[in-house]
């Protein structure tokens, strides 16, 4: 045994004490327990995730590993014990064969699991071992076992490389196999206040050390120090306190290392072959007892950190998102945080976003409501954030989009629009009869526009969709002026093309270029104060489907019963018709003069929170048969005359070629996504009749992360989705839905969410209240 292994025992004694004396600081305050059912949280770019347990009662889980068929192994430090997890259950029976490891001090015990990335069944463990000093003393290294699993067990396991080193079962090891197939291995332990500090800087010891190994556990053959004696050969880089987390950037093929200080100095680094990252000599952070480290943070022989924090945060696991369920999160960081400012019950997860230059611009503290240290954070191969939480009661958490409540429109960035038709107009030389008739009794001026003419393609479609969009269009009870401010400030809240294009070409209106450039930013100085309030009317409904009691009061002061359902109608039927017109990718007609501004003007909506659902109607329904609804479009006969001007496409099975079942997913989905509480009794109830089509309400409500789903309708549940939020479904959920339904019927699918958006929109704004015997939305856990 080499030098690095006669250690005093006063050295040992003051590691005990020093670490015994951290683990009492952490005591005063007692554990929080782990959520033990799905937890909703709110955070920045995903307005919500879910954070759901999948498995309890683990006892300091350290590290974890995903094996192709599923299995995820977990390793538990203080009883050595590595185990299980199988289709989101904890297997009682641990593998045995897991080498003896050293675990009566603070932090020892069994860490990191690796398999081999040709062979799963073979398997990688870094623990705390029991050793014999050159002197005859007792001491603790860190060793790195291979054994191969074979029916449950591990065997034929042996140690491949055991640290040249001694400590006190303080060191952490964290494993991560690379692109060029070496086993990266960290070897932590180098502490100043337990007279270690110098190991990081000694080329003779593993420890403060990142190694780089072949399989067999040997020195991987082009280290930077396999010609030089003074060093051990496994050294790719030194200088380190403590690494716990590894993990490859995506991009740029860099590995990045957590590093843990004292107090303060945390760091991420960017770890290069053959380099010194200057522990203890240049270090940013404070010693336990508040002196610092070094006399100067940065020396220009050292590497400096990427990444520092202070306070500390105990950094722990890392990686980097690239997985399909979080797109706002590809390529950010994540970082486990143990404690925050050495206070307990502060952990929690860091996430760290760069721009394009690979340079930090801001960060985001995760979970910090569970209060609880978290270990070990990865990616797993289902493309979701897999966290272990370092407790006595530990717990294997998964991060997954809160898909339930799906977040507003017009809060995100919108799925690109299209440039091309996804469904072509119908050439006039293919109409039929029908078809003509069509054109000729919505055409008022000039050739038919490439909106009328796509709807052709499914005449039953077209004589419904497009009366009531004529009417507000043209003939509603509001003068030209208003109608344009609310028409071409919704097209532009739903970014739709078409109606951009047709409604900024007209004339009638009145409004100047500068008025409508203002309806894109969403003010203009001309703009009087009630005409303000109409922006703030398309804003809001478009938003939150709904209108808040302080516009509706201010449109009240100039508008009728009958101008008041035409505002709303206007700005709910503009959003149906651009959910319809974005789905199929209608374009600008060729003579269209005033496109879309998108790429002139940054998209901005600011409304207040979407209020409580109205208790009582804002116009009341007329005496009378029938539902609430019709009887409150009573009101206006004009504009109800439009409403119900042909029979119902969408309700009928033969016209719109879906079944009821489908049907129903799409209509309850809009309804609960914009919060309709009459919408969702009705269709829950005796109009829609959900259960009679075999659905399950709560499924609904829960939408994607309902476990009940088959594919084709977890499509679905996520075409009503983005046709909410993005108004439009985007190239992946079209192509994914086509395999299953034809033209005819994806259109009606955007028909569909189209009309009950408008519906459902025009239901909030009026206050049409269900029956007292109607039932309401179900209640989800954790939201």
């Amino acid at each position: 045994m080499s030098h690095s292994h006669r250690v005093l025992a006063l050295v040992l004694a003051s590691i005990v004490t020093a670490s015994t004396a951290v683990g009492q600081r952490r005591d005063f305050i007692p554990p929080v327990p782990a959520p033990d059912g799905p937890v909703v949280l709110y955070s920045a770019e995903v307005q919500r995730i879910r954070v759901v347990p999948v498995a309890n009662d683990l006892e300091h889980p350290w590290g974890m590993a995903f094996r192709s068929n599923g299995d995820i192994l977990v390793t538990e430090r203080d009883k050595g014990t590595l185990r299980v997890i199988r289709n989101g259950q904890l297997l009682d029976r641990d593998i045995p064969g897991v080498p003896e490891v050293f675990s009566d001090s603070d932090r020892a015990g069994l860490m990191d699991v690796a398999v081999h990335p040709a062979d799963d069944r073979i398997v990688y463990l870094t623990y705390s071992k029991s050793i014999r000093t050159d002197d005859g003393g007792e001491g603790v290294t860190v060793a790195l076992a291979r054994g191969r699993l074979d029916n449950g067990n591990l065997t034929e396991v042996r140690d491949i490389l055991v640290a040249e080193g001694v400590d006190r079962g303080i060191a952490a090891s964290r494993l991560v196999w690379g692109p060029d197939d070496s086993l990266y291995m960290t070897v932590g332990g180098s502490y100043v206040f337990a007279d270690t500090g110098s190991y990081a800087q000694d080329p003779g010891t593993h420890f403060g050390k990142l190694l780089r190994l072949s399989d067999d556990g040997s020195a991987a053959p082009d280290n930077p120090f396999t010609s030089d004696s003074a060093y051990l050969p496994e050294i790719y880089s030194m200088g380190h306190r403590n690494q716990l987390g590894l993990a490859w950037h995506p991009e740029t093929g860099d590995l990045w290392a957590t590093e843990n200080g004292p107090q303060g100095g945390d760091e991420a680094n960017i770890i290069k072959p053959g380099a010194n990252y200057g522990w203890p000599l240049a270090s940013y952070s404070r010693e336990y007892s508040g002196v610092r480290v070094s006399e100067t943070p940065w020396r220009p022989e050292f590497e400096d950190a990427e990444i520092l924090w202070w306070p500390s945060i105990g950094p722990s696991g890392l990686a980097f998102y690239t997985g399909p369920h979080f797109p706002e999160w590809e390529g950010n960081l994540f970082v486990g945080s143990m404690m925050e400012g050495r206070m307990p019950r502060t952990g929690h997860i860091e996430r760290i976003v760069f721009n394009r230059r690979g340079e930090e611009i801001r960060r985001e503290s995760l979970l910090t409501e569970l209060k609880q240290r978290i270990r070990d954070i990865r990616q797993g191969l289902d493309g979701y954030l897999y966290v272990l939480t370092d407790e006595a009661a530990g717990v294997l958490l998964r991060i997954e989009p809160a898909r339930a409540i799906v977040a507003p429109p017009g809060s995100s960035v919108f799925i690109d629009r299209l440039t091309e038709a996804r469904v072509p107009s119908l050439p006039r030389a293919e109409w039929s009869e029908e078809q003509t008739a069509i054109a000729e009794a919505f055409t008022r001026t000039g050739p038919p526009g490439e909106a009328l003419r796509t709807l052709l393609r499914v005449p039953a479609l077209a004589n419904r969709f497009l009366p009531l969009l004529t009417y507000v269009s043209n003939d509603s009870t509001l003068s030209p002026r208003h109608r344009g401010i609310l028409i071409l400030r919704t097209a532009w809240l739903a970014q739709n093309a078409y109606l951009w294009s047709a409604h900024a070409d007209r004339s009638d209106h009145g409004l100047t270029a500068d008025e409508i450039q203002g309806l894109a930013e969403g003010e203009a100085d001309s703009f009087n104060t009630f005409e303000q309030v109409l922006i703030d009317l398309a804003d809001e409904m478009f938003r939150n489907s709904a209108a808040t009691d302080a516009t509706w009061t201010e449109l009240s002061r100039m508008y009728d019963t009958r101008n008041l359902a035409d505002a709303v109608v206007t700005v709910a039927d503009v959003v149906s018709s651009s959910i319809l017109f974005n789905t199929l990718g209608v374009q600008p007609d060729p003579r269209a003069r005033n496109l879309i501004p998108s790429a002139e003007v940054a998209y901005r909506i600011d409304v207040p929170e979407r209020e409580t659902p109205l208790t009582a109607p804002r116009i009341d329904p007329v005496e009378g048969d029938g539902l609430r609804v019709g009887r409150t479009l009573r009101q206006h006969p004009e504009m109800e005359s439009q409403w119900y001007a042909s029979p119902s496409y969408v309700n009928n099975p033969e016209l719109s070629r879906l079944t009821p079942y489908d049907r129903e997913i799409l209509i309850l989905r809009t309804g609960w996504n914009t919060q309709s509480v009459y919408e969702w009794a009705k269709h829950v109830g005796s109009v829609g009749r959900a259960r009679d089509h075999g659905l399950e309400p709560e499924w609904i409500a829960q939408g994607q992360d309902a476990a009940g789903w088959n594919a084709t309708e977890r499509l679905l549940i996520n075409a009503a989705d983005e046709l909410y939020r993005d108004t439009m479904i985007s190239d992946q959920t079209w192509t994914a839905l086509s395999e299953s339904y034809d033209t005819h019927q994806m259109m009606s699918i955007a028909a569909t969410v189209a009309r009950y958006r408008k519906v459902s929109m025009t239901l909030n704004a009026l206050g049409v209240q269900p029956l007292p015997t109607d039932e309401g939305f179900p209640v989800l856990e954790g939201y």
